[in-house]
């Protein structure tokens, strides 16, 4: 069974309120910087490319279901080597890491403009999701060591914007490069850009060794009141996560939402552009028409959710029931009406619950088991993101495009359904998560 060296006291887990790796303001703001304008790419290159997929469509002469393959590649490829990567970064070096993981989708990107069909555009965007795969969690893992816990919040919240912003920043890049130089510049363009950024990754600072140097250092002065690494075993981790109902109910239900989602966030170019008429670089700015908005909704939408927790834990179930159902009634009416301020509001509404997934999945589990329980998460949402442009790809294919995308956001309300079942048994498995947190003399209420 896993242990663990804590505090007496059940109530609060007592810790040092400091950064693991210290460094000076400046630098630490420094090196934020190069890691937030390491995501936006990250994230322009992994969901830029939609904007594009009418040209190359076109021009390759594919099917849609063809380009919902391709469009899945990259989630296939960072569900597979999400945990390689991360163990990389973790055993070795994350800074490293985190250069190998950027040169990799950034190199990667460049060679998708010498594709000649659709397995050769497929196999280039799985290589881009081998090196998105991993950044996220390992960037977040440095950049929390720099940080006081009593800030993480603020801090991730912060950094997490770029998340939006990089998206829309490479719909804007990617379609006006191809409607002036043709959709293969773009890729040149847009991953050269990315390959330069990557390279700043090199003046991060080597936070392993300065964590293992001042743990080192800690152990040497006999340092007390801290919670030791808890040993797992394999067996005691696969009861708990096949045990826990409400989570694997949660992370179906989170999956089934990103499936859905994907539908929507890779065909909504084309679906302007072919229904609508419009230019590639008009449909993309209608994505950056959400942007003001969805920044303000992830941080209210938390605020939202922390206000209603207090009086029912289950309000990190019921929270994206509520919003996921509200995004698929307005996905499904914007698109059968072609209406923009439905379709914005819809994307709108999925931030502002999307929160909740991730404090339900920490929220769920005894603390030992929080990475595992985030990795589940991660799994899921991957796989079954995978499988969004493929099906929305195919239901355009059968019944055209102007049918196919209004009828797959009512996949949302499976989602919304999963997430009633989930809510549930919260409280039997939250409850459970601290009896084992008490059991071990740790607990964090």
């Amino acid at each position: 069974m896993a242990s663990v060296n804590a505090t007496a006291d059940c109530n609060e887990v007592k810790e040092k309120d400091e950064p693991v790796v210290k460094l000076p303001k400046g630098k630490r703001l420094f090196y934020m910087a190069i890691l937030y304008l390491m995501f936006c790419f990250d994230l322009a290159i992994r969901y830029g490319v939609n904007a594009i997929l009418p040209a190359i469509q076109s021009d390759l002469g594919i099917s849609a279901t063809e380009v919902g393959v391709f469009s899945s590649a990259v989630f296939l490829g960072m569900a597979i080597f999400v945990m390689p990567f991360s163990y990389l970064g973790e055993q070795k070096s994350q800074r490293r890491t985190i250069s190998l993981c950027a040169i990799l989708w950034s190199g990667v990107t460049v060679i998708c403009g010498f594709a000649t069909n659709a397995l050769t555009l497929t196999l280039c965007r799985f290589g881009v999701g081998a090196g998105n795969s991993a950044y996220a969690a390992l960037s977040t893992a440095m950049l929390t060591s720099w940080y006081k816990k009593s800030s993480w919040g603020t801090t991730l919240g912060l950094y997490n914007t770029a998340m939006t912003l990089g998206g829309i920043i490479g719909m804007i890049l990617f379609a006006a490069v191809a409607d002036t130089m043709g959709w293969r510049m773009s890729f040149y363009i847009v991953g050269g850009i990315s390959l330069v950024i990557s390279l700043l990754s090199l003046l991060l600072p080597d936070n392993k060794k300065l964590m293992d140097e001042q743990a080192a250092a800690a152990a040497a002065e006999g340092a007390k009141n801290e919670v030791q690494q808890v040993k797992l075993n394999m067996v005691d981790t696969a009861k708990m996560v096949l045990g826990n109902k409400s989570l694997l109910i949660m992370c179906l239900a989170a999956g089934f939402a990103v499936m859905t989602l994907n539908i929507s966030s890779t065909f909504q170019s084309t679906y302007f552009v072919q229904v609508k008429g419009m230019s590639l670089t008009a449909a993309a700015g209608i994505a950056a028409l959400s942007t003001p908005f969805s920044l303000i909704a992830c941080p209210l939408g938390g605020v939202v959710l922390d206000k209603w927790y207090k009086k029912d834990r289950r309000a990190r179930m019921w929270m994206p029931m509520i919003c996921i159902a509200g995004t698929s009634v307005l996905l499904f009416m914007g698109y059968k009406a072609g209406s923009i301020p439905l379709i914005l509001a819809g994307t709108v509404l999925y931030n502002m619950g999307n929160t909740s997934f991730h404090t339900s999945c920490h929220d769920l589990v005894p603390v030992w088991y929080k990475s595992v329980s985030y990795g589940v998460y991660v799994l899921f949402i991957q796989l079954l993101g995978a499988a969004g442009p493929i099906l929305g790809g195919i239901l355009i294919d059968a019944l055209g495009i102007a049918t196919a995308i209004p009828l797959g956001m009512t996949f949302f309300a499976i989602s919304a359904i999963l997430l009633i079942f989930a809510g549930l048994t919260y409280n039997k498995c939250w409850q459970a998560a601290r009896d084992a947190e008490k059991a071990a003399g740790l607990c964090e209420e």
